[in-house]
């Protein structure tokens, strides 16, 4: 196993036998033995443990068996104890986000206040074939398809050629004792659903899965090679850089094929993921304009300009009778019912489709709003709602509002407006939901 990983961190130049590690470590198998053989390398690193607060007593004793560890090992040793909970809460993630964001943001802090020249994770081929997996069920672009890479810049995972099998031997047979984490069985998480369910399935379909997947995985990254460079290609050629924005010729964007595959790669970098409906606007009125959280994109008579949005520039998202959906900077699903009985949630706005005046518009809250709300007669101003419904400041200003014909709608993800609501005399309802926002494409 030592001389595997030696072998794997040379030929592809991981790191250098002088560089300053910082291997992230919970205590789990993979990163003890990554610790371990790292050390019996003459490697130099320290290692840094995030206690999530997760698993109550669980945690703390994961986070004093690695204290123990690098004492033993005489490594410097960081460790940070989050509020992942109230993070996720405030920030409306699931908790496998707030984690992922809370761990990987202190490593780099961690990395660049010490002088770290890289951060290591121990992922293994496993994760690797997991990751691949989950990108694949979601939606995911060829990148999202390539799985782990072994470098990322400053992220370096140089146990991907070990098979978790590998590690358990490794560690068994040096008698190395490690933490087993419990959540990691819970199917309610998808990884673990997939580790547990769908690929034991998949290897009674074909019992060398792992190795057939590593194979066409290879091979999809040599393809990749050559699409992105066909990508690189075709945006130097077409989108041009002025002085305070970009442009993308229409007539030059036509002649490209697949239209749709090349308008996603050439605008990810600025945030924009409603691809479809841009690629569809192309060829009708100019004007159209199209919002991701960092930049607008100016439908023109020739061109597409893609500028950058300021910190507070107005943001005023007009949804159309015949939308059904939004990206940005809400994903709201839109559609009409005659099903005047659904039931009711903070997040989603049944109204009257008659009452309504498209097209509606989506916009921040402003001082001197007011609408009356649901259930009450008189108008009420927003910032007494919020006062009354105990919105905090930071809550505040993520608030939007639906309106039609300037009078509010909805403000979303708390209450409708009584003007607009259901009546015995409506015949047709308009339902907005608010969804999570996803990553249709990594």
């Amino acid at each position: 196993m030592k001389e595997k990983l030696g072998e794997y961190i040379k030929k592809n130049r991981l790191f250098k036998l002088g560089d300053n590690l910082l291997l992230t470590i919970s205590g789990g198998a993979d990163s003890v033995a990554l610790a371990y053989l790292l050390k019996e390398l003459n490697y130099n690193f320290s290692l840094a443990h995030c206690n999530f607060g997760l698993r109550n007593k669980e945690s703390d004793k994961d986070e004093d068996f690695i204290k123990s560890l690098a004492k033993k090992m005489d490594v410097a040793c960081f460790v940070k104890k989050f509020k992942t909970k109230i993070f996720a809460d405030q920030n409306k993630i699931s908790i496998q986000m707030a984690a992922r964001d809370l761990r990987y943001n202190w490593f780099e802090q961690v990395r660049k206040q010490n002088d770290f020249d890289f951060i290591l994770t121990a992922h293994h081929r496993d994760d690797d074939i997991e990751t691949f997996l989950i990108n694949l069920l979601r939606g995911t672009s060829i990148k999202g398809m390539l799985g782990i890479h072994s470098k990322k810049r400053k992220l370096v995972r140089p146990f991907l050629f070990a098979k978790k099998q590998e590690i358990y031997d490794f560690l068994e047979k040096n008698k190395i004792e490690f933490r087993k984490d419990s959540s990691n069985k819970d199917i309610k998480y998808l990884r673990n659903k997939i580790r547990e369910r769908l690929i034991p399935l998949l290897k009674e379909i074909n019992p060398s899965f792992n190795e057939t997947l590593v194979k066409e995985k290879n091979y999809l990254r040599a393809v990749s090679s050559i699409y992105f460079t066909e990508i690189e290609k075709q945006r130097n050629k077409i989108l041009k850089q002025k002085e305070n924005y970009f442009t993308i010729s229409k007539t030059e964007l036509k002649k490209l094929n697949p239209l749709e595959t090349y308008l996603y790669e050439f605008l990810k970098p600025f945030g924009f993921s409603n691809i479809e409906d841009i690629a569809r606007t192309i060829s009708k009125q100019s004007g159209k304009l199209f919002f991701s959280s960092t930049h607008r994109i100016t439908m023109d008579r020739k061109d597409l300009i893609i500028e950058a949005i300021g910190q507070n520039e107005k943001v005023e998202i007009l949804i159309e009778e015949v939308d059904n959906k939004c990206l940005y900077p809400l994903h709201l699903e839109f559609r009409i019912s005659d099903n005047l009985g659904i039931k009711k949630d903070k997040e989603i706005a049944i109204v009257d489709f008659n009452k309504l005046r498209f097209p509606l518009m989506l916009r921040k809250w402003q001082e001197g709003d007011f609408f009356t709300p649901s259930g009450m007669k008189g108008k009420k101003k927003l910032s007494d709602f919020f006062i009354d419904n105990k919105i905090s400041i930071p809550e505040k200003q993520q608030i939007w509002l639906l309106c039609s014909a300037n009078e509010i709608v909805w403000i979303v993800g708390h209450r409708i407006s009584e003007k607009f609501k259901i009546t015995e005399t409506s015949k047709k309802a308009y339902i907005v939901q608010l969804l999570k926002k996803q990553n249709v494409r990594n």
